[in-house]
This record gives C-alpha cells, structure tokens and sequence, in this order.
C-alpha cells in the first residue's frame, strides 16, 4: 500500500501549540504526526492508531480504517479542529 494513499477524509487537528492546524488526509501524513507525536502522551490510543497506519501500509488494513484510528487518537487526545 502506498504512503500517499488517503482516508477519503481529513483530520484537521492543532499541532505546536494553538496557533498551528495541520490537515492529515494519508497515510504518510498520520505517520508524520504520528512520529512527533509528544513521548509523554502515547498510551493505548496512539498505540493502536500506530499499529493500524502500520497495518495499512503493509496492506493488511484498510486505509480507511487507519484513518478512523487515527482520528480516535486525535479526539481521545482533544487535538481536533472542528471545521
């Protein structure tokens, strides 16, 4: 599976503080947040969105459902811009 490839969705969410709105639509996008996302906050929820964007990847996942994981973390994690 591509990293281009997208959720058919985007995740708009604030990142570097209140001032910064990063829109995540792919695959390569989440594992860009998801690689600079704070040590200190990665529990269970980052843990799956990780292992899901991973799975997709590699193809044993749908990229559509990397992206519901990826938006979980980032509403569990209160990060999401609403449009």
């Amino acid at each position: 599976m591509s990293e281009q490839a997208t959720f058919g969705f985007s995740v708009r969410i604030k990142t570097d503080g209140e001032g910064t709105i990063t829109s995540v639509d792919s695959l390569k996008g989440a594992c860009a947040v998801l690689i600079d996302w704070p040590h200190a906050r990665r529990g269970p929820f980052y843990q799956s969105a990780r292992e899901l964007v991973e799975s997709a990847m590699k193809g044993d996942t749908s990229v559509q459902e990397a992206g519901e994981g990826f938006l979980a973390l980032c509403q569990h994690a209160g990060v999401v811009v609403a449009d």
